[in-house]
């Protein structure tokens, strides 16, 4: 393991001395498949081809499942348990809302379920990851980097998730044309997927 680090740590280091980016024949498409953590959702985003003829990546979603609510000690009130689950309730329905707004193309009514869904749940990282994304689609690249750091500072170190954010970050300097700090976002998506 260490090994590795040190070999992917020299590989990135000779990358942004010698100004080299990778084009879109080279750039290998990341993609979390872990067994040991349950699914709530994932996307990809497939950068074009530099010949293609559409300018922005391609989202590839998968449906957002809600993670377990927390259980309630035995202390808790019922009203309090009873509006907690009302809220995932809330977030479930505005993330599969999102998702049907970005089937269709409709990325502006998929923001907004989205940011409904973060005032019910502000400190859910996967929310903030998939808001990052629709902004991915709006060309809006220096949100797409804030949202995923804010995504990554709430994830309680949960590892594929940040390696998801860092290939958005990569993947918007690289549409905003800052090649090396894409390859820089790159290595750490791998770093933390590996």
């Amino acid at each position: 393991m260490l090994r590795n680090t040190i070999y992917l740590s020299i590989f990135a280091a000779f990358l942004l001395s010698t100004g080299c980016t990778t084009n879109a024949a080279t750039r290998a498409k990341i993609e979390d498949r872990s067994l040991t953590e349950p699914d709530y959702g994932s996307a990809v985003i497939i950068t074009p081809a530099e010949n293609a003829q559409t300018s922005s990546p391609k989202v590839e979603t998968t449906p957002y499942v809600t993670p377990p609510a927390p259980q309630p000690s035995p202390q808790q009130h019922a009203s309090t348990v009873h509006s907690s689950s009302n809220a995932n309730a809330a977030v479930t329905s505005l993330v599969s809302s999102a998702d049907n707004s970005i089937k269709h193309g409709d990325y502006r009514a998929a923001s907004a379920a989205i940011e409904r869904a973060l005032r019910l749940d502000p400190k859910n990282a996967d929310l903030w990851h998939r808001l990052a994304q629709v902004r991915l689609r709006q060309s809006e690249y220096a949100q797409v980097e804030s949202l995923s750091l804010k995504s990554n500072a709430l994830s309680n170190g949960n590892k594929p998730l940040m390696a998801r954010n860092w290939s958005l970050i990569s993947k918007a300097r690289r549409l905003s044309g800052d090649g090396v700090g894409a390859d820089e976002a790159e290595v750490r998506a791998y770093q933390l997927s590996h």
